[in-house]
């Protein structure tokens, strides 16, 4: 294991790509911010990974569970080298307006939660020259049968890290 004292920040670390994220980066020496809306999960993985890991129940529709997330890493961690937005939903459904609620649960979850989570975390990110890293999907790209409410968000958290890449990303994207 490498010390590198760098902070991860995860959001979705519950499980999947996040889970897996957060293992590989406290392997390499991180220390890691484990949000997500589920906190019995994260604890679970935070107990797991010991002393490197830090479990914090945040929701990403939610501006101030963020910014009170964010104040957490702050305080408790010294704030965020790196970024990972990784929380997201995938509900599919043909579209139609019977499904406004699923469709407006991934935007705000996909898309908005991505962009608030950025610009709460941006100043820690700044400070320490740090890195921003947008999980997305090739649906973004590629939208099958029954995932364009998903695909949408998709294609718009991976044209929202191109603009954060070129105007306001701290170092890269």
């Amino acid at each position: 294991m490498t010390s590198t004292n760098r902070v991860a920040v995860i959001t979705g670390a519950s499980s999947g790509i996040g889970e897996a994220l957060a293992r590989e980066l406290v392997a390499e020496g991180y220390r890691v911010a484990l949000l997500a809306r589920r906190l019995e999960q994260i604890a679970d993985l935070a107990d797991e990974l010991g002393n490197a890991a830090l479990a914090i129940r945040t929701d990403v529709t939610d501006r101030e569970s963020i910014v009170a997330a964010a104040a957490r890493v702050q305080h408790e961690l010294g704030g965020a080298d790196v970024l990972v937005n990784n929380a997201g939903v995938m509900l599919t459904a043909p579209f139609g307006s019977e499904k406004r609620s699923e469709h407006r649960q991934m935007v705000e979850t996909n898309l908005l939660g991505a962009m608030t989570v950025t610009e709460v975390f941006l100043d820690q990110l700044r400070a320490k020259n740090g890195d921003l890293v947008n999980i997305s999907s090739v649906a973004g790209r590629v939208a099958p049968a029954g995932f364009a409410a998903y695909s949408a968000t998709s294609g718009g958290s991976t044209a929202g890290r191109r603009r954060f890449a070129s105007s306001s990303s701290p170092t890269s994207a």
